[in-house]
């Protein structure tokens, strides 16, 4: 045996369609009235309509329920294949509910009833209104969410659903109760109001308003609200010294990094205090989330403080600082006289160093090829000269 759920709009279907085909072995036998279309009243299921197998009597409505179906109804049992079917034209509200085919199999050993249940309601559908109280909030502010819909039934009821932006997976913030209340053309509608406090992952999720009811498989139909902007933090800032040591030495670079999770971003600002100095710090002129150092001075040894401030509520602001400490190595206090002429001092990691000074060998490769150049020209010069000395000489002794 076999039927299905029927979901009906009263306000569009104009008939409820209620379809239950079975079978039987060559050994079974169905008398005829043993099939029949019942609903479940105050509890019991009650017949409404009588069928029998192909070939045996017509089917019809009980005499009880004439007044409720006889006038609107459509009995059919096809004469070449097992099926009962009832049709109810113009759906009143008191169709829905729970209907039972039934039918009574005979053998010649025993007597079963097999039933198969079909549940009639009506649709639930799009809410008609979905707000909420504001779509800026503050961390930990609760946002005020409104749903009215018309749920359907049997047992409607509203869900409100966050759809966060990561990962975007709906989750359920509220489940209204089941409603019982039926305005005069068969709607049900429910109208609730729920709070919800919003956290920091919050930004970026939009909420959902479905309305649902026994008869809907899985999400039934919605509205959505627009993204929500949580405005948040900053916390407090994590200074870090990039490549950092316990000691850093004169010429050495240095980055200093702060970092903050807030929403706007935050703007960072920088203040530095002299090493073993109790003055006031002084604010540097730079508004990034590093500072660099290409060639450090003794003079920049002290405390950096970053302070990270939400530009949307700038009254909102969180300090840390780091200390950094400048020295000059042991060997870049010797002097760097013994270098000699041909070499020069240089910085490098912390020591003084004495390298080949490579501009001596280029000014002396450039002295050596003036002078060989020179020697050349000259001697070119001579050549000429001594040639039209040799030619006056053969002329005067011709």
């Amino acid at each position: 045996m076999h039927t299905e759920d029927v979901v009906t709009i009263l306000q569009e279907d104009n008939s409820i369609i209620l379809n239950c085909t079975y079978d039987k072995n060559s050994k079974e036998d169905i008398a005829k009235r043993n099939i029949r279309w019942q609903k479940q009243i105050n509890g019991g299921f009650e017949d409404i309509a009588l069928f029998s197998p192909p070939g045996k009597q017509e089917p019809f409505i009980v005499k009880e329920k004439h007044p409720w179906y006889n006038n609107r109804t459509i009995l059919i049992a096809p004469n070449t294949s097992m099926a009962a079917v009832m049709i109810i034209k113009d759906p009143v509200c008191s169709d829905e509910g729970i209907y039972q085919c039934r039918i009574k199999y005979y053998s010649d050993s025993s007597v079963k009833t097999k039933t198969t249940i079909t549940i009639v309601g009506f649709a639930a559908k799009k809410p008609e209104e979905f707000s909420m109280s504001s779509n800026e909030l503050e961390e930990n502010q609760s946002i005020s969410l409104t749903c009215h819909a018309d749920v359907g039934s049997p047992q409607g009821y509203v869900q409100i659903l966050k759809i966060p932006q990561y990962p975007n997976t709906p989750e359920v913030i509220y489940t209204s109760n089941t409603t019982n209340i039926r305005t005069e053309n068969c709607t049900e509608y429910i109208n609730v109001t729920t709070t919800y406090t919003v956290t920091r992952e919050d930004n970026g999720a939009m909420f959902l308003c479905s309305s649902q009811n026994g008869l809907t498989p899985g999400l039934g139909p919605n509205r959505e609200l627009s993204k929500i902007t949580v405005i948040y933090g900053p916390g407090i800032p994590a200074v870090t010294i990039k490549l950092s040591k316990s000691v850093n030495y004169v010429g050495d670079s240095l980055t200093i990094e702060c970092s903050a999770d807030s929403n706007p971003p935050p703007v960072f600002t920088w203040s530095f205090l002299f090493e073993n100095k109790s003055e006031e710090q002084i604010e540097l002129p730079h508004h990034k989330s590093s500072l660099t150092f290409k060639s450090l001075h003794p003079t920049d040894s002290g405390t950096y403080t970053c302070t990270a401030t939400n530009t949307a509520r700038t009254k909102y602001s969180n300090t840390n600082s780091v200390s950094v400490l400048v020295r000059i190595s042991k060997e870049m206090s010797i002097s760097c006289d013994h270098c000699g002429n041909t070499k020069i001092c240089q910085h490098n990691n912390g020591r003084n160093e004495c390298v080949f000074n490579i501009w001596i060998f280029i000014a002396f490769v450039f002295i050596i090829t003036s002078v060989i150049f020179a020697v050349i020209f000259i001697i070119l010069r001579r050549i000429p000269q001594k040639s039209t000395e040799t030619n006056d000489k053969l002329n005067i002794e011709r």
